[in-house]
């Protein structure tokens, strides 16, 4: 098992999209109703880089034939982050309805999410293939994180977990991350909030 940066022409991109969805899916399911709908939009996203959810942060994990994908890395240095740029890729990229969507998305997400500094490496996103959990993939990404946090001489990995999630947050703990803060908001389904979790490098 290796974790490789994703290769837009090699690797399965449905695969991809799919696994972001999954990150998320209650936000993605309010914004654009069906699973379907919200991959489409997160694959021409995938495919305009040079955005959050743009191919150049996103790592797979794999075997050596690079053809199944286990699980997904999508992360970033915290200087890298740039919401103005996002907004631009959106209503570059999509019609302006569903930018709106994203952009409204993204407002909402930096209400909750880690305020991040420019030596702190930020997991976006972990998700593991449903017929993949509980084979230790998750502790392998996470392990490999740290390795490129430091190969990038980042001070901090940090990441957030949705406050519903007791499973990530139990799995984020025991690998050694610790609650710095913990942000919510008032949602149409009542709470929407994040632990915003760090590992000190």
């Amino acid at each position: 098992m290796k974790l490789v940066k994703f290769d837009i022409d090699k690797h399965d991109l449905d695969d991809v999209a799919s696994l972001i969805y999954e990150t998320d899916a209650r936000t993605f399911k309010f914004y654009f109703k069906t699973k379907e709908n919200a991959t489409k939009k997160i694959k021409k996203l995938i495919n305009a880089s040079k955005n959050n959810l743009g191919h150049e942060n996103i790592y797979i994990v794999t075997k050596e034939d690079e053809k199944e994908i286990f699980g997904l890395l999508m992360a970033s240095k915290g200087s890298e982050e740039s919401i103005k740029r996002d907004f631009k890729t959106y209503f570059r990229t999509l019609n302006p309805y569903d930018a709106l969507k994203f952009v409204l998305f993204d407002i909402v997400d930096n209400m909750i999410l880690s305020d991040l500094d420019d030596h702190d490496f930020y997991l976006g996103a972990v998700a593991v293939n449903e017929d993949c959990r509980g084979k230790g993939i998750g502790t392998f990404i996470l392990g490999k994180s740290l390795e490129i946090a430091r190969k990038k001489n980042c001070k901090r990995v940090v990441l957030d977990v949705d406050l519903e999630n007791e499973g990530a947050l139990r799995l984020y703990e025991r690998f050694g991350f610790k609650i710095f803060n913990k942000k919510s908001i008032r949602w149409f389904s009542g709470e929407k909030g994040a632990f915003n979790m760090e590992y000190a490098l």
